[in-house]
This record gives structure tokens, C-alpha cells and sequence, in this order.
């Protein structure tokens, strides 16, 4: 048996005792960081959960993806806008010191069936099935209002796949108009027995409402309607009964973990490229690599950015997880050339 001799353990909270003895003698550390400092790398499963990343804009009224990567605008007949907000620098109300925060400004539409959430959806329903998870975020409101959080299980379309399983751990929270920090502890349930679909987008999802008629009542534990603007911080979903302090990963990485999913080239050096000689009625090629391997072959859309002998409208796009090529038909003979700009989308 070996004696490990630790000091300076901070208690997760005043009702919880750092270190639990069991009667095997087995013990149980419910902290919140050793030595001051963070507890393990990646327990965070949210993407982009300090929002500071935006490769599709910094504002979006649409409902979907559109701004903040790895984030959905969810709605319905309801309206929002998503927007990216400053924190001012030297800020101590969240710590940490984090860059931006994420605002939905939300103007409620009277129905039973209508909503506005932010959701984000983590790929693979086998993530913390079975298991205790605690959510937690930094959050305020324009007034004294509630919001409600719900996590998802979702087990994808095609073939016959099982429903969603939701309403898990549905809590309910008054916001002021201070910054505060909402936890939520829940058990997700097993998903044995259950049946994946055949599209690979199967998830377990972060559903944080701020806008809900009746029939969601159950997954809101009674929202309820309202209008308002909300602000949401440092998103975390991470595995255990104790919400740990946020985790901060370098930003190259959260980069890449984004690029997974959706990536944004715009003109400019490393944008799609081909020159060379070329003849009027012949098909020429360039091919593009991706930053890291998407989830699946991405949806791509290239806009032209110059041209020579070509079509200025794009041409066909083949895509894999590890890049694509488009192909353009040369309208004249001479040195030709084309340029692309492009995004590509591989999102659940």
C-alpha cells in the first residue's frame, strides 16, 4: 500500500469535505484544485466554452450556427440575436480573466411551441451516459429573470434510431443583473438497449433556454415566456458531482477542436489557388488541405476571388475529411488562373 502525503487542498464547497474515507479505506477527493492549480487537462467536453472564437462573424439573427463556434442560436417563432461582448480589461466579477462573452438578446413571440435557446451539441450519445455531470457557466440578465438548463441525449437519424431522451436534469435559475455561477448537477441515463441511427451525427446536448411556451415545460421545469437580454460566460460540462473551475486550453487548441467541425478560408495567401498554362475548353484543378481532419466530408462553398481565363463562378468541389479540390473549365487559352475563397462545414 502506498502513502501519498498532499497539503494545501482547496474543499469544492463548504458542505463538502475535501478528502471522504470509505469503509475500504478507499478515499474520495471532492476538490476544486490542488496546489491552486487546475485539477486535469480536457474534463471540459464543451467547445469553445469562453467564446473566443468566431470564424463566422461576431453577430448573427439567424437561427443555427452563425457566430460562436460550435454554438446554435435555437429558435422558434421567437427571435434572437447572438452577439460577441467585450468583458472590460481587469475585470474581476468572472475570473480568469477571459476576453468575451456570449449575448442573446431575445424578444419572445406568444405560443405554446415557441422557444429560443443556445445549444451546444457535443458529438457521440455515448458521452457521460451512465455517469453524474455537472454543468456550470457564468451568467446575468437585464433584469431578475430565469433561465433553465436541460441536457439531451440524441441518438441521430436514418435507419431506425431510438427518440431523444431529454429533460435531463432540467433546472430552472433566477438570473440577476450581476454576474453569477449557475451549477447544475444531473445523472445521464444508461443507453443501453438504445439504437443509433445511421448518419453518424448521434450527441449528448447542452440546452441553456431562455424563451419557452407550454409544451416545453417538462424540459424547462416551467420557463415559461419572456423577453430579454442574457449574457453567458465560460461553459463548462465536465464529468462528477462538483462544478471545478473553468478550463482554460490554449487557444491553438480550442482553434483546432473548432475546425473539426466548421473552417473559414478567406482570400488571401493560403486561400485556394491555381496558375498555370492553360486551354479553352480543358478542366484544371487545385486541391486545398484542411487545418486538421474534419468530422466527415464537409459541405464546401467557394466564392471567387480573382480570375484569368476562367469562369469567375466556382466550379465543381470534390471534398474528404482531409481536403478538397475544385475544378474550373478554361473559357481561354493563355496563362490562366483562379482563386477561392471558402468555408467548409462539417457540423452535427
Amino acid at each position: 500500500m502506498s502513502t501519498i502525503k498532499a497539503t494545501n487542498f482547496q474543499h469544492a464547497s463548504a458542505a463538502a469535505p475535501a478528502i471522504v474515507l470509505a469503509a475500504d479505506g478507499s478515499a474520495t477527493a471532492n476538490v476544486s484544485s490542488i496546489n491552486n492549480g487546475p485539477l486535469a487537462g480536457f474534463r471540459n467536453a464543451i467547445i469553445n466554452g469562453n467564446f473566443d472564437i468566431w470564424q463566422r462573424g461576431t453577430s448573427q439573427t439567424a437561427a443555427g450556427y452563425g457566430s460562436a463556434d460550435r454554438w446554435q442560436s435555437a429558435r422558434l417563432g421567437s427571435t434572437c440575436t447572438m452577439s460577441r461582448q467585450a468583458f472590460t480589461l481587469g475585470q474581476t466579477d468572472v475570473p480568469g480573466e477571459p476576453t468575451y462573452f456570449c449575448r442573446m438578446a431575445v424578444t419572445s413571440v406568444a405560443d405554446a411551441s415557441n422557444f429560443s435557446s443556445l445549444i451546444q451539441t457535443i458529438e457521440g450519445v455515448r458521452t457521460f451516459a451512465n455517469q453524474q455531470v455537472t454543468v456550470s457557466f457564468w451568467a446575468k440578465a437585464d433584469a431578475s429573470k430565469p433561465i433553465a438548463v436541460e441536457l439531451l441525449q440524441f441518438f441521430g437519424d436514418g435507419g431506425a434510431p431510438s427518440s431523444f431522451v431529454g429533460a435531463i436534469g432540467s433546472t430552472k435559475t433566477t438570473l440577476t443583473t450581476g454576474w453569477q455561477r449557475i451549477t447544475v448537477t444531473a445523472t445521464v441515463p444508461s443507453i443501453s438497449g438504445k439504437t443509433l441511427g445511421s448518419d453518424g451525427r448521434d450527441s449528448f446536448r447542452l440546452n441553456i433556454f431562455f424563451d419557452a411556451g407550454s409544451d416545453y415545460n417538462a424540459r424547462t421545469d416551467s420557463l415559461g415566456q419572456q423577453s430579454g437580454t442574457f449574457d453567458i460566460a465560460q461553459v463548462q460540462v465536465e464529468p462528477g458531482p462538483v462544478a471545478t473551475p473553468f478550463e482554460r486550453r490554449p487557444i491553438g487548441t480550442e482553434l483546432a477542436l473548432c475546425q473539426r467541425y466548421y473552417f473559414a478560408n478567406p482570400s488571401g495567401p493560403t486561400a485556394l489557388q491555381f496558375s498555370g498554362d492553360v486551354t479553352a475548353g480543358n478542366d484544371y484543378q487545385a486541391v486545398a488541405a484542411f487545418p486538421t481532419t474534419m468530422r466527415i466530408a464537409p459541405t464546401v462553398v467557394a466564392a471567387n476571388v480573382a480570375v484569368a481565363c476562367f469562369s469567375a463562378t466556382p466550379g465543381n468541389i470534390f471534398s474528404s475529411a482531409h481536403g478538397f479540390q475544385e475544378q474550373r473549365l478554361a473559357t481561354l487559352t493563355g496563362r490562366g488562373a483562379f482563386i477561392s475563397s471558402y468555408t467548409a462545414s462539417a457540423e452535427l
